[in-house]
């Protein structure tokens, strides 16, 4: 198929220009055909019902003298010669009470071998100035047939026309209309045009489009929205990437020049420093991003004994205590399991960073809630609105970590629409899970 074709099949005016046309021709046919049937039904009685109006109008056309007598018929527009030219088709007959005609259509003249046509007839009895006359009039079938054709092709023609008429100025009203219609949504499709990697943060406008399109440009702004922040979570990650592992590598470099003899320990434990550096940077990369997470029914009882599991041989080592407590032990909650996973290792972890030998770091569950809690020397109030920022470290932390546990938990309770919360508790610090 030629492309154009393709085209003006896809195209939303032609699609609405030819159901307008089927619609009409469809309407027409319709009138057509109930104007038929009903010009059908009438022409069984039309004869009869010819002839009573006939009657009546006679009646309404007579003219009486100062006796009250009728004197004769004022045809209207002129129709006098009806009577006079189709003798054997219209007559008619005005007698007063003792049968005496006063006025009456000429007479007809029957032709040799020509039969006469039957004549349906009306009496009308009328009273004027205290006189009734009777007023009879005949009309013949084949005289009304005539009439009814000749008003069937003057209705026909009228109705052609008005339907001709009408599809051409509501089709031309209909174009210009689609043509209205559709510029918001030409305009819309030229900004749309215009949005690039460095026109992220713009979007289309919903003020003047029809109702109808709304919802489709709101659903592509917040398409937008989801891919401006993918970007710019792709952005900070190799910004933050490029940042923490340029110190790391430079060291590393200087080690190796020197030969690294003797230094093998060091180079393996920056080795060790870096990957861990890549793979914090990997998890937040991959907890920045929604689409990653699969939400489910989590038991958070069987979670929490399982990362105390994964912690205790850290734990044994340094000589702290890890202890779960629990209000109900069948809490369930939705979200990602493995998200979750993390966020409760990476708190523990980060408590066990802070207490010292011979304390006892708490887990514990409540119904809406977790809360993480240890005995070392808490949180300085100057570094609470820190400590969830990517790559901080606290001064008095035991270790070299990147500084980026605590944001990856923040990440993923945005994330799930959760809230993390730190504070410091005498002794040590608190920091609360709340699910809502």
């Amino acid at each position: 198929m030629p492309p154009w074709k393709l085209e003006w099949r896809q195209s939303l005016t032609f699609k609405l220009m030819a159901s307008y046309l089927l619609a009409w021709v469809f309407t027409v046919s319709l009138v057509g055909a109930v104007l038929w049937l009903v010009v059908q039904s009438q022409s069984s009685k039309s004869a009869p019902h010819s002839a009573e109006r006939l009657a009546n109008m006679l009646g309404d056309m007579l003219v009486y003298d100062a006796q009250g007598v009728p004197l004769r018929l004022e045809w209207r527009d002129n129709m006098q010669w009806l009577p006079e030219a189709l003798p054997h088709d219209l007559t008619y007959r005005v007698s007063d009470s003792s049968g005496r005609v006063r006025l009456a259509s000429p007479a007809a003249t029957a032709l040799p071998g020509v039969p006469l046509p039957p004549l349906y007839s009306h009496t009308l009895l009328l009273n004027h100035a205290g006189q009734t006359w009777e007023i009879q009039a005949s009309v013949s079938d084949r005289l009304v047939a005539l009439l009814h054709i000749d008003s069937g092709l003057r209705i026909g023609g009228t109705v052609l026309a008005t339907a001709v008429l009408s599809i051409l100025l509501l089709g031309a009203v209909l174009w210009l209309t689609v043509i209205r219609l559709l510029r918001p949504l030409r305009e819309t499709s030229a900004q749309a045009m215009q949005i690039g990697p460095q026109q992220l943060s713009r979007r289309l406008g919903e003020q003047d489009l029809p109702i109808e399109l709304q919802p489709l440009v709101h659903a592509f702004n917040q398409a937008l929205d989801r891919l401006e922040a993918g970007f710019r979570n792709q952005q900070r990650f190799l910004a933050d990437a490029a940042h923490e592992l340029k110190t790391p590598l430079a060291l590393l470099r200087g080690q190796i020049e020197l030969g690294g003899v003797g230094h093998t320990e060091q180079l393996l434990s920056d080795v060790d420093h870096l990957a861990r550096q890549v793979q914090q940077l990997l998890v937040l990369a991959e907890v920045s991003e929604l689409s990653n997470f699969k939400p489910e029914s989590i038991h958070l009882m069987p979670l929490a004994q399982e990362v105390i599991r994964f912690l205790a041989p850290l734990a044994t080592k340094r000589g702290i205590r890890l202890d779960l407590c629990f209000e109900d032990d069948r809490t369930m909650i939705n979200g990602d399991r493995m998200a979750l996973y993390v966020l409760l290792k990476n708190l523990l972890e980060n408590a066990l960073n802070f207490a010292p030998a011979g304390s006892t770091v708490t887990l514990m569950l409540r119904q809406r809630a977790l809360v993480v809690r240890d005995e070392g020397p808490g949180i300085d109030p100057a570094h609470l609105p820190h400590v969830f920022k990517r790559f901080w470290r606290n001064p008095d932390r035991r270790n070299d970590g990147a500084g980026l546990g605590l944001a990856i938990c923040q990440e993923i309770a945005s994330a799930h629409g959760w809230q993390l919360a730190a504070r410091t508790h005498q002794p040590g610090a608190e920091f609360r899970l709340s699910f809502g």
